[in-house]
């Protein structure tokens, strides 16, 4: 685990190290933003199977940031993470979020400190469950992402549980890569886009008097998919993804009953303009992946020792995403889960206003 935290800044250092630019001085005048987000949901899961119980989750959150960038290519920002759920008896403390920022070059950024998390990964929901954008959208540690028009990297760690010497809690950290490779042929009609993620979720440290033992699960997942553009995107883009799916822990514990499994996901979708439909075809043996949606593993999050090692499942999937105004986003989504060996259906719905925009409040250059 040392040795994956040390490559990650091995890497940032080469990149940042090789791609400096002049112009960027530090001690030049700059802007001062407000970058506002929020998010209202309803998510509602009506699940009924030994699993994963069924629940509701009601609220919001809203992040206010004050960005401060001296430089083009660095900035400084600290705010507030309030989380709200409707209904809740006592006022949630809001998380204190302070972050530096350096565009190492024009595609790539180093994070230090608050980030984005949640969707912005782009990880495959039994891997890291979407509903993490309402629940757990804010993470802390160190981010380095590259995006261009082909590619997308995002290299993290988020660290979830700070200790001190002597405490009786273990550390918890999330280390992730999350690469996907887009390639167009037959001049666009054809688009291969190319998928690889994993994750390490560990539990220890050596300076804590924890009782139990170390964990560190590893989920690995990888495949390849084609989108095929009709008549340039105007009739629609549907497409066919398969990914493999191998899930190890590391420590060979077995405190959740298995300790390696494995899957298969077939995924057939369309997106017609706002519309997206999908059907997935979920095949997994002894699968577990801490951070991911709890309905395709092999663990139950509610029943001690319950394990179903074989799962078929069929996913149902048909979202609408609207952009009012260009303002905000407006989803309405759901999901239907049969089961093929409990013979039985479960599904959600999401619903959704995402505020997210970033306002200058003073233009210091401009004096």
């Amino acid at each position: 685990m040392k040795k994956t935290i040390s490559l990650f800044f091995l890497i940032c250092s080469i990149a940042s190290a090789t791609s400096q630019e002049k112009g960027s001085s530090p001690e030049r005048d700059g802007k001062l933003y407000l970058d506002l987000k929020a998010i209202s949901f309803i998510k509602n899961n009506e699940y009924y199977n030994p699993v994963v119980e069924g629940y509701t989750l009601v609220g919001n959150f809203i992040r206010p940031i004050i960005t401060y960038s001296p430089a083009e290519k660095f900035e400084i920002s600290a705010g507030l993470h309030q989380q709200i759920y409707s209904g809740e008896p006592e006022f949630r403390k809001p998380k204190l979020l302070v972050s530096a920022r350096w565009k190492v070059t024009r595609n790539s950024t180093l994070t230090l400190g608050a980030f984005d998390g949640g969707n912005r990964h782009r990880m495959f929901d039994p891997h890291f469950d979407s509903e993490r954008i309402y629940t757990s959208y804010t993470e802390n540690g160190a981010s380095f992402v590259t995006e261009t028009g082909k590619l997308f990297n995002d290299l993290w760690i988020n660290w979830e549980n700070f200790i001190f010497p002597g405490d009786t809690t273990r550390e918890i950290f999330t280390t992730g890569e999350s690469f996907s490779y887009k390639y167009n042929l037959l001049d666009g009609l054809l688009s291969l886009n190319i998928p690889v993620q994993f994750k390490f979720k560990h539990f220890g440290g050596q300076i804590s008097n924890y009782s139990s033992h170390v964990l560190t699960f590893l989920n690995f997942a990888g495949g390849a998919g084609f989108n095929f553009n009709i008549a340039g995107g105007k009739a629609g883009i549907p497409g066919i993804e398969y990914i493999h799916f191998i899930y190890r822990e590391l420590t060979g514990k077995g405190d959740m009953g298995i300790t390696e499994g494995y899957a298969s996901w077939l995924r057939f979708h369309y997106t017609y303009r706002a519309l997206y439909i999908g059907s997935y075809f979920w095949f997994s043996h002894n699968f577990y992946a801490p951070d991911g949606n709890m309905i395709y593993g092999s663990v139950s999050g509610y029943q001690p020792g319950y394990i179903i090692s074989d799962r078929q499942i069929w996913t149902g999937a048909i979202y609408l995403t609207l952009f009012p105004e260009k303002i905000f986003e407006f989803l309405l989504g759901f999901e239907g889960y049969y089961d093929f060996n409990l013979r039985r259906m479960d599904t959600a719905v999401a619903l959704h206003i995402n505020f997210d925009k970033r306002i200058t409040l003073l233009n210091f250059r401009n004096k």
